[in-house]
């Protein structure tokens, strides 16, 4: 190998040194997991994956199931519980990876890329996030696919990789049938994908990509009714969206006096004395509040006529007091979960959880805080020209988490950490996006002022020649001459 190469090849080593490390501590902390995990299950569990008392078919590519197929098409591959949570941790484990080697990728400076590298692991590590691939649910997989979406897109968007392209779009056409509420996530990437395909150079590809996601998005909103109503063969007997709802019924409206008042005077909501008394008290006693709604056949079908609406109506009509209540629940959406799914894996440090994870009062300043420094040193340092990539995709992920969380409370009540935990990771990730643009932005303008300091001044005669200014005198010397 030639000199020179071999020089290339050895700077490069060291440049990408840092990584290397982080990547190496990454693998032995999920190692360490994968070595002791514990299988998590809840009484959602039997929907994603049918099991004996329950006889229902968890699988079905047309609707024809409690949930959709994304989730119960991984764990149909395995036999067992077990089986299934290291099948996440894997997908788990690649797609942290991946997204910790896109930001290297993408950013330049070694600040941004060790801020961005060392943060992203440390969320990957954190127990609000790994123990959901103990977990007989959705999240981990929901989780996994949107992180590696992102970390595809991102290289894809740098290197205009086939591969890349191609593992964007199999990521996301399923991170599609995970969850309803990634719909809006996919949608953002089919946008930015079709933002391409208008580009005479990347037409063809980026235009099949956006082609399959459009299907895919197609696909799943066809099957969410027949969804909503195969809910019905698990659980209570009631559809998806009904049973939804009841949540919002125990925990918001029939909660709190000042809605519930106005649920019934402006909405017609029809009382039920036994479901009031259960919502105010301080028990989950879900059961118990759900064999008391169905013994009120008026409230019952005053539900499934308004279910889909009423929190829109009720949102438009008493704007302070639904902000009062957003806020009220959003730091606990948005907080993790922490000591309610799984179980802690012992040797894994907690100093990430406590770092990126607060307590729910501090979270909302905590990532205010953040967002607002980003943002202020980001503008001041031009981070939108210096490092467009981070700073666009760090806003719009933070923009569209904070909105699927206020959107999500809509329909959804009681379990606020696990429901929002989507959108309480990418937060996170959004927020660690915007610090890294920051960060770089800040290193290209200390850069450009060294070079400046560096380069040599200008000739005192400037740039154009000599100076010009009028002729010289003739001289009076006298010049002797001698034959």
């Amino acid at each position: 190998m030639p000199a020179a190469a071999t020089k290339a090849l050895a700077t490069a080593s060291r440049r990408h040194l840092p990584l290397a490390a982080l990547l190496a501590i990454y693998l032995a902390a999920r190692l360490l997991i994968l070595t002791r995990l514990t299988v998590f299950t809840s009484a959602d569990s039997g929907s994603y994956a049918g099991r004996p008392p329950t006889s229902i078919d968890a699988l079905s590519f047309t609707g024809h199931a409690p949930r959709p197929w994304g989730v119960p098409a991984l764990y149909a591959l395995a036999g067992s519980d077990h089986t299934r949570v290291v099948l996440q941790w894997g997908i788990g484990t690649l797609a942290w990876a991946l997204l910790v080697c896109a930001c290297w990728l993408r950013l330049r400076s070694l600040p941004a890329r060790l801020l961005a590298a060392t943060a992203l692991t440390a969320l990957a590590l954190t127990r609000s996030v790994y123990s959901w691939d103990e977990a007989i649910l959705s999240e981990s997989l929901t989780i996994s696919l949107g992180v590696a979406a992102l970390a595809l897109l991102a290289i894809w968007t740098r290197t205009r990789s086939r591969t890349a392209l191609a593992a964007l779009t199999v990521t996301a056409f399923w991170w599609t049938f995970t969850r309803p509420d990634v719909l809006p996530y996919v949608l953002l990437v089919t946008a930015v994908l079709a933002a391409y395909a208008l580009r005479r150079h990347h037409r063809v590809a980026a235009g099949s990509a956006v082609a399959a996601l459009l299907a895919a998005l197609a696909w799943q909103s066809v099957t969410v009714p027949t969804i909503d109503h195969s809910y019905r063969s698990w659980g209570t007997g009631l559809s998806l969206s009904e049973a939804t709802f009841v949540y919002r019924l125990r925990f918001q409206i029939l909660d709190d006096p000042a809605m519930r008042d106005a649920y019934q005077r402006e909405f017609g909501m029809p009382s039920c004395e036994r479901a009031e008394q259960i919502a105010q008290g301080r028990p989950w006693a879900m059961a118990a509040f759900t064999d008391a709604y169905r013994a009120c056949p008026p409230l019952v079908r005053w539900a499934q006529r308004e279910k889909g609406r009423v929190g829109y109506r009720y949102a438009l009509a008493h704007p302070g007091h639904y902000a009062g209540t957003v806020l009220a629940d959003l730091p606990i959406t948005l907080g993790g979960t922490a000591g309610h799914y799984a179980a802690a894996v012992p040797g894994v440090p907690d100093l990430p959880e406590r770092i990126l994870f607060p307590r729910a009062s501090d979270v909302l300043p905590r990532a205010g805080l953040v967002l607002l420094v980003s943002l202020t040193v980001g503008l001041a340092a031009g981070a939108f020209r210096r490092a467009r990539w981070p700073a666009l995709t760090g806003l719009l992920t933070v923009a569209a988490s904070a909105a699927g969380a206020v959107a999500g409370m809509l329909y959804s009540a009681g379990e606020y950490g696990r429901f929002g935990i989507q959108e309480a990771v990418f937060l996170r990730i959004g927020l660690i996006l915007l610090a890294a643009a920051a960060a770089e932005a800040v290193a290209a303008v200390v850069t450009d002022r060294l070079a400046a300091r560096r380069r040599p001044a200008p000739p005192a005669d400037g740039p154009a020649g000599p100076e010009t200014g009028p002729a010289p005198e003739p001289s009076t010397d006298v010049v002797t001459t001698t034959g």
